[in-house]
């Protein structure tokens, strides 16, 4: 009756293992499918958040708002489509194209590199949440895919600024939705195939040791607590030894198979090791998206980032900054007199200027020959030296041996925050951009050749 008895429970134990495994490998699929999903729909919007937001930055809004039918076909159309062909060869995507709103509730495409069937300009495209967003100023991601004549996509939509702050056009990309359907089914498959194999290898281990039990329950029993008994005694000596750690350390060393411990010291390091790698690429990336890559400073995106941040603050009644506004003078005229890497000598030193007094975390070029700074609220006197302090460093660039053939000169104009008056970043921005054409039109007067060599003014 007790061989009966100790049967009965032991096939008791195996069955409600067997159902408890059963169960938490179900519960184990579930939870991974669905974090594998979410893992890979977050993967794959923040991958084309990165690839949307840094082609917006490396076009000229000011061009993109200025583009027409007429232009399909000409050099300029052409440097734009040359740089967008740029990420649809080089990165995971299937199109890459820029549209602009035509009218409310009404888009069309504007460039569409795609060498096989490109959309023509003025071209409807469908219309998504994500590109109503975009058309508004915030790049997003589209959650649902969405079919056109080209296929079925997932896409993603970043705004163009131009240097006025206002969206001048939008570059998007659409994203497989076929492939991202079969990464889903091959999750799936393998996460069904993993939880059958573990049911499977766990009930071959209990119905071997139910067969042990069987055979010999209280030889077994004694076994087992003896044992433990070595294995107390064992661990108890080896965790004593002063040697240990070096014994672990010289284990490392031994064939495979030899220090399972090791094996997965080995491994932990190189998770360790690919997620570092993975942080230094998200930080490049980052850089990718907000860094003006001329400059070195901060881009549309970063400025933009900075403006919702102000503007949070100006609404719960903290905000407290200044904005200086800056235009290189007479830019076309150097690019057209002394060619174009001229005038990236002459913007380089501009940055350079302005992001040495400011900081090149509050400096931002927001144009081809625009730049802003945004710091802390500055009196009078702090705002005027600053600014002589700018003017200074104008100088000193156009007085270096190696200094460009054209001599840099730039219009400028600041403005702070008044709180109780300002109700918006705009109203600053206003501000400032007014006392720099004021200023840009006093130079104008006092030297109304716009090809002479052009000093430091300051207002």
């Amino acid at each position: 009756m007790n061989k009966k008895r100790r049967f009965s429970l032991t096939t008791r134990y195996v069955v409600i293992v067997g159902i408890l495994l059963l169960a938490a490998n179900t519960v184990l699929g579930i939870v991974m499918y669905r974090q594998s999903k979410n893992g890979m729909q977050t993967l794959i919007r923040k991958n084309m958040l990165d690839v949307t937001n840094t082609a917006a930055g490396l076009l000229d809004g000011d061009v993109m708002a200025a583009l027409t039918e007429d232009d399909v076909g000409t050099p300029l159309f052409q440097e734009i489509a040359d740089k967008l062909i740029v990420f649809q060869d080089n990165a995971d995507i299937e199109f890459i194209y820029a549209v602009k709103e035509d009218s409310p509730d009404h888009y069309v495409f504007t460039v569409d590199p795609d060498p096989v069937d490109p959309g023509e300009f003025g071209e409807e495209i469908v219309v998504t949440p994500a590109l109503v967003a975009a058309c508004d100023g915030i790049a997003t991601v589209d959650v649902d895919p969405e079919a056109d004549r080209w296929g079925n996509f997932y896409s993603s939509y970043s705004p163009v600024f131009d240097s006025r702050g206002g969206v001048a056009g939008v570059v998007g990309i659409d994203f497989s939705a076929e492939w991202y359907d079969a990464q889903l089914r091959s999750y799936t498959l393998s996460i069904g195939v993993i939880s059958v194999l573990s049911v499977l290898i766990g009930a071959f281990v209990m119905i071997l040791i139910t067969g042990k039990v069987r055979r010999k329950f209280q030889d077994l029993d004694h076994e087992l607590l003896e044992l433990s008994r070595n294995v107390d005694a064992l661990t108890e000596e080896i965790t004593s030894n002063p040697g240990y750690r070096e014994s672990v350390g010289d284990a490392a060393e031994t064939p495979a198979g030899t220090a399972d411990g090791d094996e997965l010291e080995a491994l932990g390091e190189k998770i360790r090791s690919m997620q570092g790698e993975l942080e230094r690429y998200l930080v490049f990336v980052h850089a990718q998206a907000y860094t003006d890559p001329l400059t070195h400073v901060g881009n549309t995106n970063a400025y933009q980032e900075e403006v919702r941040r102000l503007s949070e603050l100006i609404e719960n009644g903290s905000a407290d900054f200044s904005a200086v506004v800056f235009d290189i003078d007479n830019l076309k005229v150097v690019n057209d007199l002394h060619g174009h890497n001229c005038g990236n000598q002459i913007i380089c030193g501009a940055g350079r200027a302005i992001s040495g007094v400011f900081g090149s975390e509050h400096t931002y070029r927001i144009g081809g020959d625009e730049f802003i700074a945004v710091c802390g609220g500055l009196s009078e006197e702090e705002t005027r030296a600053r600014l002589d302090a700018v003017a200074g460093a104008v100088r000193a660039f156009n007085e270096a041996p190696d200094h460009p053939a054209a001599t840099l000169s730039m219009a400028m104009g600041a403005a702070t925050y008044r709180a109780g008056e300002d109700s918006s970043f705009r109203d600053v921005f206003v501000r400032a951009d007014e006392a720099m054409y004021e200023d840009k039109g006093e130079h104008h007067r006092r030297m109304p050749s716009p090809r002479d060599r052009i000093g430091v003014r300051r207002k």
